[in-house]
């Protein structure tokens, strides 16, 4: 029997804030690692760029 388990997919995208152009798709494995790019973004590290989710080719909302 194969192994079970759920997938953590939080899949967002960085974009331009001043173009809106989606610069990359960022996947993440597991949540600790969504925490730490929430941190990290709250941070400032990512200077000039905004992020949205993305659930299976639709947008829900746009973070700033």
């Amino acid at each position: 029997m194969g192994r079970v388990g759920t997938k953590y997919r939080e899949v967002i995208e960085l974009f331009d804030e001043k173009t809106g152009d989606v610069v990359r798709l960022i996947r993440f494995r597991n949540s600790i690692a969504f925490n730490e790019f929430l941190k990290d973004f709250k941070a400032m590290r990512y200077p000039g760029y905004g992020w949205r989710y993305k659930d299976k080719g639709k947008q829900k909302e746009k973070h700033e």
